[in-house]
């Protein structure tokens, strides 16, 4: 079971996304962050959570 089914966590970082997070992105002006596949669109990805 990942923790996108099982409602603990991590989740994805981006405002208002619920979702489960799937990686970790390089943001440009806040660094490492969690995010969903869908919310990771367009930035560099770092890890698979």
């Amino acid at each position: 079971m990942s923790f996108a089914t099982d409602g603990t966590g991590p989740f994805c970082g981006a405002l208002s996304c619920t979702d489960g997070a799937d990686v970790v992105i390089d943001h440009p002006k806040h660094g490492e962050r969690l995010a969903c596949n869908k919310c990771a669109t367009g930035y560099v990805v770092i890890r698979r959570v």
